[in-house]
């Protein structure tokens, strides 16, 4: 291939990917009025402050900058409480990942390449990184640490969603079933 076609094909993907170029610190992944600061998505100014992740194990939404915010269940935040996030997109996702729990956590197996449970409902405890990437995942005793809570973890570290310019991560309680398997 010769030095024209190849600048001449640099241009055609330059183009095709939306033309001048991003800031040197964004790769394009964060909406309009963020930059990319290290793994997270920050305000246009906000690029010399940094944010904690939460390991919070109290109600359904919470900020990591510790402004809690009561949830009414399942997720979700007060009614007329501002979320700094798409909540119906990360709802879709979320929800997605427990129906993938439900349908097969529950016959997870151990080393031995038995499904020992344990099965039942619990909440997860899910960090949303202002990348559009999961944080961290928590699920409580008795499922941290065995098979079925393990598999729960991966589910939900596994999904996607729109970044958002909040000021910190979220905190979010997802409620999850582990089913147990039909012999």
């Amino acid at each position: 291939m010769s030095k024209r076609t190849i600048t001449a094909l640099a241009a055609l993907a330059l183009v095709a990917c939306g033309g001048g170029a991003k800031q040197a610190d964004s790769p394009g992944t964060c909406p309009d009025g963020t930059v990319l600061k290290g793994a997270d998505c920050v305000p246009v100014g906000d690029e010399g402050s940094s944010a904690s992740t939460s390991g919070s194990s109290g109600g359904g939404v919470k900020k990591s900058d510790d402004d809690a915010k009561p949830a009414s269940g399942g997720g979700e935040p007060p009614a007329g409480a501002a979320t700094p996030y798409d909540k119906d997109a990360v709802d879709v996702e979320l929800k997605r990942a427990g129906r993938s729990i439900k349908a097969s956590c529950g016959s997870a197996t151990d080393d031995d390449g038995r499904a020992t449970g344990p099965w039942g409902t619990t909440k997860a405890n899910v960090v949303l990184g202002r990348n559009g990437h999961v944080k961290q995942v928590s699920v409580p005793a008795p499922y941290d640490g065995k098979p079925v809570g393990n598999c729960a973890v991966e589910a939900f570290r596994r999904i996607l969603f729109p970044p958002y310019a909040g000021s910190s991560d979220v905190a979010v309680d997802w409620d999850i079933e582990i089913v147990h398997p039909k012999p």
